[in-house]
């Protein structure tokens, strides 16, 4: 995997993306180009040297990631889509994600939100989930990667691929130890905020927001709350009715204790 710019990429790196925003996309075959043709038809356009052109090309595991450009919101975040294509130069189907990019003067303007995440994609050849493979991870090192200390990731939760995470959120367990929750925990996030109530089309899918410190000082205090959360649920007794989660909670949980472990 490439190693990933700030938000605020210098013009000289950013020019050399810009040129190559087509050859990325020159070994797809005719009919799943014609599908990127497609999109760029309408309101899609390729990320020229916007920061997000950092992902454009990027190699996932065996495959690699497509980025297009939509409209900006009322607010001024920037819409955008990720496709992913593998060797063969087929697209997944259906796109791997759908979000918004935000940035600003101050950290806390600038954020990544993936207002759709579909997880488990098809192939013409089967299936692909990438939270099995653990190609979930370097994704979202990726993006978090444009959001600087201070800022926040927020990912959905409401598609069926990330059930898991919705379902042990219904049922009370921190979101650190969710599957999208142990992730966000491993890009950086130390906090977090479940926006489990849907209030409005303007406020999108219920999803959880992610915090990455401004600072030390923020950072020891955020450690210290997940740590006593994490210390609770290793010291219960496990719930028999809901084994599956029970399992998910506590791996987690524990691989969430040794990391804050090795932070102090």
């Amino acid at each position: 995997m490439v190693s990933l710019p700030s938000a605020f990429r210098p013009l000289r790196v950013t020019v050399i993306i810009a040129c190559d925003m087509e050859s990325a996309t020159e070994t797809l075959l005719p009919t799943h180009r014609a599908r990127f043709d497609a999109l760029l038809s309408k309101r899609w356009a390729l990320p020229g040297d916007h920061p997000l052109a950092a992902l454009h090309g990027a190699a996932l595991g065996d495959f690699r990631l497509l980025v297009l450009l939509g409209p900006k919101s009322s607010v001024g975040s920037q819409s955008f889509q990720l496709l992913l294509a593998d060797r063969q130069g087929r697209l997944a189907d259906p796109s791997l994600a759908i979000g918004l990019y935000n940035r600003g003067p101050y950290p806390a303007y600038n954020w990544v939100e993936l207002t759709r995440y579909d997880s488990v994609l098809s192939f013409e050849d089967g299936p692909l989930d990438l939270a099995a493979d653990g190609l979930d991870l370097p994704l979202l090192r990726m993006l978090s990667s444009l959001v600087p200390s201070g800022g926040h990731v927020m990912v959905e939760y409401d598609s069926p691929s990330q059930r898991p995470t919705e379902r042990m959120l219904a049922l009370g367990y921190p979101p650190v130890v969710t599957p999208i929750g142990y992730r966000l925990f491993q890009v950086g996030c130390r906090s977090f905020k479940n926006w489990h109530i849907s209030e409005g089309w303007r406020e999108g899918p219920r999803k959880l927001q992610c915090f990455k410190p401004l600072n030390d000082e923020v950072a020891r205090e955020r450690r210290e709350t997940l740590r006593a959360e994490v210390e609770a649920l290793l010291s219960r007794v496990p719930a028999t009715d809901r084994r599956e989660w029970e399992e998910i909670a506590r791996r987690n949980g524990g691989a969430v204790a040794e990391a804050l472990r090795s932070e102090s």
